[in-house]
């Protein structure tokens, strides 16, 4: 119990740190383009039909097209370009706990950056959609008779609705469940990603795999079918991973959790080895 009280009160020293006007601004300005992109538009064809939409579906739909979701890691990565924090001041805070706790401290401050952008996000499609939000623990009509009822709004804005791969496979809340315990195994790759090339004294080239890694992983899905499962954007996607006419999955969900598990505890394994030896706040790591 001591040992996982430090690793939060080194995450909450970080997290007080991270909250300032830059790093919210930049919240602000991503919720700017959601809203313009995704939620503007839900918007519009709801008053068209006069339609509800459930209060999950939103940010479920953001969760599950590549070019919607990989706005969701691109945000999360920005938001970590300084991270993990190697000022002078982490020397005082290293000296009163172990390396490794520290490094899983700055893990968890970064998985709590990562759930702060994502129920921002929440928030904020609420805020957007409120006059036509409904609670229910079933699709709404929106999302599952708009085809029928208006089959002309449905294919000029198909990308406003998900698809019955999505549908079929949970309900609105499982299904949003499963997408964020998703993306929250993807944020630790990232995550550790950071950390690794932070050690390495290359904190740049983490950045750009993250960001690389994440478009094209959105590119994969589209363009590059072969290939796409070897990227971790594809896995934290719940509707790849089902077939949109046939109920058999085409990748479990649970072999998407194993993937995320073994690639975090390889690159656990790494930064452990690599934190021990790193010095800090010598301008180089």
């Amino acid at each position: 119990m001591q040992k996982l009280h430090k690793i939060c009160w080194i995450a909450g020293i970080e997290y007080r740190k991270w909250l300032t006007l830059k790093n919210l601004l930049i919240l602000f300005f991503s919720i700017l383009f959601l809203g313009e992109y995704v939620f503007s538009n839900m918007l519009r064809v709801a008053q068209m039909t006069e339609l509800q939409i459930n209060y999950l579906e939103p940010m479920n739909l953001v969760m599950s097209f590549e070019f919607y979701m990989m706005v969701i890691p691109l945000i999360v990565t920005v938001e970590l370009s300084g991270f993990p924090d190697k000022s002078a001041g982490n020397i005082f805070v290293v000296m009163r706990i172990d390396r490794i706790t520290w490094l899983l401290g700055e893990i968890l401050f970064g998985i709590l950056v990562g759930m702060t952008c994502m129920f921002t996000f929440f928030a904020a499609s609420f805020v957007w959609l409120f006059r036509y939000i409904g609670f229910s623990a079933q699709w709404s009509s929106f999302m599952a008779d708009i085809s029928e009822r208006f089959p002309e709004i449905y294919s000029e804005n198909f990308r406003l609705f998900l698809e019955s791969g999505t549908i079929a496979h949970g309900t609105p809340l499982s299904v949003t469940v499963s997408c964020i315990g998703l993306l929250l195994l993807y944020f630790t790759v990232m995550i550790q990603v950071l950390c690794l090339f932070r050690f390495l004294g290359q904190q740049k080239i983490g950045l750009m795999i993250n960001i690389g890694f994440t478009v094209l992983g959105a590119a994969s899905v589209s363009y590059m079918e072969k290939i796409k499962w070897f990227f971790p954007l594809t896995h934290a996607i719940f509707g790849e991973h089902f077939d949109m006419f046939f109920a058999k999955p085409i990748v479990s969900l649970p072999s998407s959790v194993c993937y995320f598990l073994i690639l975090n505890a390889g690159l656990f394994v790494i930064n452990m080895r690599l934190v021990k030896r790193c010095m800090i706040a010598d301008g180089k790591w």
